[in-house]
């Protein structure tokens, strides 16, 4: 495990290795398989290693926004968590702590999808809803900015 600054350190160098903040698009470059299942309406996604080949698992349910936020948290995994297995990305999932495998993989995510983004406090609330995204994100927004 590493820290929130690696988490973002790490997004951040694929962002310039890759010229995208599309988790699709590093995914595919990097080697990690996206997969798509019927996963229920609370497992938005998940991300395990099979036979060394890193894989995400998606909800077909998601929509596309939805579906970009968890394929960038578990990336974060699938770069920073190789050797533990990872919880679902669930709808009802409980905030996690600083430090926590759960809140590193948030902080790559924040920083793929929204670290070249000017985003007002006023709009957060907005952003995490067009995302399907629970409402005590807001706080790493403060912790991603643009460069």
């Amino acid at each position: 495990m590493g820290s929130t600054n690696d988490a973002i350190d790490a997004a951040a160098k694929l962002i310039d290795q890759y010229h995208t903040h599309d988790p699709f698009k590093i995914a595919k470059n990097i080697g990690v398989v996206i997969r798509w299942q019927y996963l229920g309406n609370t497992i938005m996604g998940y991300s395990l290693h099979t036979h060394r080949i890193p894989n995400i698992v998606l909800n077909v349910q998601s929509s596309d926004l939805t579906n970009i936020a968890v394929c960038g948290h578990e990336l974060g995994h699938c770069i920073l968590h190789k050797d533990f297995d990872t919880n679902f990305f669930s709808r009802i999932g409980a905030e996690p702590m600083v430090g926590d495998t759960e809140y590193e993989a948030n902080c790559f995510m924040f920083e793929l999808i929204f670290g070249d983004k000017e985003v007002s406090p006023m709009n957060y609330n907005a952003i995490l809803d067009s995302y399907n995204l629970p409402h005590w994100m807001w706080q790493y927004f403060s912790l991603v900015t643009p460069k």
